[in-house]
């Protein structure tokens, strides 16, 4: 058994990197929608198996990606012990951090919120709002103190109260606008395009092999399908994505309960609230129940927020469930913090989860256009 495990990783890894030649350690990268070529398999390989060609953006001696290759190998091989069907190849990711940036300089969802309250030109956000937008930003650029604590505007910026009244379609299209804009610390990227790069070819990868792929995320469940729009929705269809909800009812319903009215063919749904219970640690594992209802065989999170959804898909001792957790390491190409990342490495290796180096597996993060800039004094500090 550990021969076949042996001959199955190198021939999973000769997949990806072709044969290297001395000093060679990259492949050529390729955009997160690009064609991915099957290639052609010697006669005794898997032939079920969609070759790992494209799996681009990763260093040639990543542990994490060779172990990955291999579970995936032996899950679509009918003769191997570790096969899983088709419905059971369930792979369960976090967003923010896990796949797209989340140090720019926060999660997107915290981001749109300032951008939304400060910013959007044609909406003037309450006073007591809009102050504790700026103090937020303020804290999340140069890392301030808050000057005035004002908990009712903090429950409205983080909930709903910048959003209610409009419909999904306008919510939707203000999240369209925001992701074409400039990433803050970055050139050469919108707000639409800050995707972890290798992590979206782990994503096609599975894809291919068959895997039913889903988000699971902290974020609004909306606003998480608007930003896959281009780049993932095409392997994550928006009912794949699984996140926090805002509550909606009807333009005409006023403070009837929607039990008791019935919608008009004209009326439209439009944003009320936000629900009290945020998809992060238990509720992540509490969310994939409700909403699959089977245990994922793969986890890909990113932060103590996901080690519940690890833990859970762990727990799939029928097919040997596996955890992956990036590490935000990489000072260089992106605002990482090594201190952090060195700290939940112990936490990850304590749990049996899987670690990927930003630093180290990663070739490229956000794609060879995008630079990162300089920062301020006070924001270096705040990152720090």
């Amino acid at each position: 058994m550990k021969k076949r495990r042996l001959c199955v990783l190198i021939l999973a890894l000769a997949m990806v990197f072709g044969v290297l030649g001395p000093g060679t350690q990259a492949m050529a990268l390729t955009a997160p929608n690009g064609n991915v070529s099957d290639g052609s398999l010697p006669p005794e390989t898997n032939q079920n198996l969609v070759p790992a060609a494209g799996l681009a953006g990763w260093s040639a001696d990543s542990e994490a990606l060779a172990s990955l290759i291999q579970f995936v190998s032996e899950s679509v091989d009918e003769s191997s012990e570790g096969y899983i069907p088709p419905e059971d190849r369930i792979a369960v990711f976090d967003f923010d951090g896990t796949l797209y940036g989340e140090r720019f300089p926060t999660c997107f969802n915290l981001w749109f919120n300032c951008w939304r309250a400060l910013h959007c030109e044609d909406y003037d956000a309450p006073g007591r709002v809009k102050l504790y937008a700026a103090q937020k930003e303020a804290q999340l650029l140069y890392g301030t103190e808050f000057r005035i604590l004002d908990p009712y505007a903090q429950m409205l910026f983080n909930g709903s109260g910048l959003f209610e009244g409009l419909t999904r379609e306008e919510y939707m299209a203000l999240i369209r606008r925001f992701k074409e804009l400039p990433v803050r610390g970055f050139e050469g990227m919108s707000y639409g395009e800050g995707y972890f790069q290798p992590m979206v070819s782990v994503v096609r990868y599975l894809h291919e092999n068959g895997y039913s792929i889903y988000i699971c995320t902290g974020s609004d469940r909306d606003a998480t399908r608007v930003m896959t729009e281009g780049t993932l929705d095409q392997y994550i269809p928006a009912d794949h994505v699984i996140g926090t909800d805002f509550l909606y009812k009807a333009s005409g319903q006023g403070d009837r309960n929607g039990s008791a009215y019935t919608m008009g063919k004209d009326e439209e749904l439009i944003i009320c609230g936000c629900s009290d219970e945020r998809t992060m640690k238990t509720n992540k594992a509490i969310a994939i129940q409700r909403e699959i209802g089977k245990l994922p065989v793969l986890a890909f999170g990113n932060s103590s927020g996901d080690i519940a959804m690890a833990d859970y898909a762990l727990q799939n001792t029928q097919y040997g469930g596996q955890a992956y957790m990036l590490l935000c390491d990489d000072t260089e190409r992106d605002y990482g913090d090594a201190e952090l990342a060195a700290k939940f490495a112990a936490r990850c290796e304590a749990s049996g989860f899987h670690t990927v180096s930003m630093r180290d597996d990663f070739l490229t993060i956000y794609g060879e256009q995008v630079q990162k800039l300089g920062v301020s004094d006070g924001e270096a500090a705040a990152a720090a």
